[in-house]
């Protein structure tokens, strides 16, 4: 038990960066698209001001804002970091520039809800303590006249005490509002990850206990298919559909693809010789029932992604690119892109695990077989993706397979 809690730690940390990033991407670009007319204004008002040091400062934060949306190689924690610290240093280059404005006052207020959202709620307390440091340091610089702002009548130290005061406050009170709504939102978003994944792990887990499976099989499908959709994410001309929402799911619901086998009877499931043809026709009807199952669980949960595309794994991770496939002789594209991945990986994890009715193959083997399957069994662009990392995938099988009871090697099944 101790060992799993890191898991799922990690899953949910990589599930809430993940909200992070969209967030990120789309208040920020939103922003960038917005301030556009903003800026050209801006810059036009600080030419006619003659205050060419914020037409050089709009500039170059405008820039940094971009660098930050379009350079892919800045790690999740730089990107949220650099993108409040330059809401702190617009805000803090208006109040220098041009004084107390409700352009300076608005973007340090919200310097402190974007440090919560994006860098918890610690880089939120710091965030206030440097507004406020900023303020006073700002007030200061005023009154000692080190700032020449535009005449404002009758305004004084006094007045910028109390707005200063005020806006720390309500910034604090809707900080601390943020902070513990994400709080809470993120303890919800682990309770369901590990609920959702723990409910899952227990249905696949009944269907392979039935076929003499152990747990290393499921974690194996996990990590093959995760590590082929990601590749093949990164290849030329990736699917639509591929992205980080997929991969995600597809780590998860790759484990249901044999949840059909509980509608199979014991006498053939369990049967260690090879198949006859009758019984064959019999255990090919597990795609259809697995299928049939999670299409039922969609009826409450119509929205719900990873079950929409476990259902199209069990129903589909035994068709072929050829057409030749069962149980509709799908082809091609026509076959879901999750089936597919699934489809190409247990074919591999099949063929070196060992089973009490076969001996396991070679990685080498494996390797030859899918070859030989490309533009036939399988997608031949993941058959490409697969080449491009099979010795991950070699380094997986070896060490889950040090792990698992070694088991009687008999005579294969029909395949």
């Amino acid at each position: 038990m101790a060992r799993a809690e890191p898991r799922e730690f990690t899953r949910y940390t990589s599930g809430l960066s993940h909200w992070r990033r969209l967030i990120f991407k789309r208040l920020f670009w939103f922003l960038a698209i917005l301030c556009v007319p903003v800026y050209i204004t801006s810059v036009y008002l600080c030419i006619v001001a003659n205050l060419w040091g914020m037409v050089i400062f709009d500039t170059i934060a405008y820039l940094f804002l971009m660098l930050l949306l379009l350079y892919t190689h800045f790690s999740d924690r730089m990107r949220f970091g650099c993108g409040c610290v330059l809401t702190y240093a617009i805000g803090v280059g208006f109040l220098i520039a041009i004084g107390p404005s409700g352009a300076g006052f608005f973007w340090l207020f919200i310097f402190p809800p974007l440090s919560s959202i994006f860098l918890g709620a610690k880089a939120s307390i710091y965030a206030q303590v440097i507004n406020g440091i900023s303020l006073i340091l700002i007030g200061v610089a005023y009154h000692l006249e080190w700032l020449m702002w535009p005449v404002t009548e009758g305004y004084h130290l006094g007045i910028w005490a109390v707005v200063a005061i005020n806006f720390l406050v309500t910034n604090a009170m809707v900080t601390l509002t943020v902070a513990y709504l994400l709080g809470k939102l993120s303890s919800s978003l682990y309770s369901t990850l590990a609920s959702r994944q723990a409910t899952v792990l227990g249905l696949a887990k009944l269907a392979e206990y039935r076929d003499n499976e152990t747990g290393a099989h499921l974690l194996r499908m996990r990590q093959y298919s995760k590590m082929l959709a990601a590749q093949r994410m990164l290849a030329e001309n990736p699917p639509p559909e591929l992205d980080e929402d997929f991969i995600q799911d597809i780590s998860l619901s790759a484990i249901l693809h044999d949840i059909g086998k509980v509608g199979i009877a014991d006498a053939i499931l369990l049967k260690p010789g090879r198949l006859t043809p009758e019984e064959f026709e019999q255990i090919k009807a597990h795609p259809v029932i697995g299928g049939q199952v999670l299409a039922s669980l969609l009826e409450y949960a119509p929205r719900c992604t990873f079950i929409t595309m476990g259902r199209d794994i069990a129903s589909g991770h035994h068709e072929k690119w050829d057409g030749s496939g069962y149980p509709l002789g799908l082809k091609e594209e026509n076959i879901p892109l999750s089936a597919r991945i699934v489809a190409l990986v247990d074919v591999y994890d099949a063929l070196t695990s060992p089973r009490c009715y076969k001996r396991p193959f070679s990685h080498e083997e494996a390797l030859a077989l899918i070859l030989e399957g490309r533009a036939k069994h399988f997608d031949p662009a993941l058959v490409d993706c697969f080449m491009q990392i099979h010795t991950e995938f070699e380094v997986l099988s070896k060490a889950s397979l040090h792990d698992d009871p070694q088991l009687t090697v008999a005579q294969p099944k029909t395949l």
